[in-house]
């Protein structure tokens, strides 16, 4: 009791240096439960998975404004709009930036939705969405093949995400079909789109949520977790950018 008790209060601590650094007066609220004592294990944890949800619906606007702050500090370069059509608007100016020839993009719903209206024709950039043709062994097994190809000499990788972290600025996507985590690993750059109700104050929601999804049947192998661009130190501990993931990375917020 004593150890969730504390949790409870660094997440309140957290959320209210928010409020203080938004120059919010009202106090931010933290959903809780009932003493532990008051319920069985399921019900304790059933209650910390609803907070966890709610706390990310409830203070979205907080917990984005934070995870901005967070997100440069990472190294990752933050744009907030207002709704996907200026999402994928940003999405067209980078790759022109960039003079990308070819850009990968997952399935998630809000990339589908930011690239409507087939906005990359006549740009002269190949955009391909990765998805795996699984009608038989042979051509699942030629399709990742030539797919690991494109991304591997994609300009541009562009995903959704599961989850953000406030507290550390982190992207998490969990490998699904049509969300692979070589869209945010092999081109030089990444762009995450993360939309409201997605950010999470720290990464003991996203052990909450996880867990749910194991007892649930539903936690695949792993889970992708990115915090800014990719950092690698050499025998003299000089720290490099980009040598095994993307050099430069882009968080668009949106709402």
């Amino acid at each position: 009791m004593a150890k969730a008790a504390e949790g409870m209060s660094e997440r309140s601590e957290f959320l209210e240096r928010i409020r203080s650094s938004l120059g919010r007066s009202e106090a931010l609220t933290v959903p809780t439960s009932a003493p532990p004592s008051a319920q069985g294990p399921n019900d304790e944890f059933a209650a910390r998975v609803g907070s966890a949800e709610e706390l990310a619906n409830t203070e979205a606007d907080e917990l984005m404004a934070a995870l901005a702050v967070s997100g440069e500090t990472s190294g990752w370069m933050v744009k907030r709009v207002a709704d996907t059509t200026e999402a994928g608007s940003y999405l067209l100016e980078v790759a022109r930036e960039l003079e990308a020839r070819s850009a990968v993009h997952s399935l998630h719903r809000v990339v589908r939705d930011a690239l409507q209206d087939d906005m990359f024709s006549g740009t002269g950039i190949e955009l391909t969405p990765v998805a795996v043709d699984r009608a038989d062994e042979h051509s699942e097994a030629e399709s990742r093949a030539t797919l690991r190809s494109l991304m591997a000499n994609a300009d541009l990788g562009i995903t959704g995400v599961d989850y953000a972290i406030a507290e550390t600025g982190t992207c998490v996507i969990v490998p699904a079909p049509g969300s692979s985590r070589l869209v945010s690993l092999l081109p030089p750059v990444h762009i995450a789109l993360i939309e409201r109700g997605q950010v999470l104050p720290s990464l003991d929601e996203l052990f909450t949520l996880r867990r749910r999804d194991f007892v649930n049947g539903e936690l695949g192998s792993y889970m992708n977790l990115i915090t800014g661009p990719s950092r690698t130190a050499d025998i003299e501990y000089k720290l490099v950018t980009g040598v095994h993931g993307p050099g430069e990375v882009h968080m668009v917020l949106i709402g």
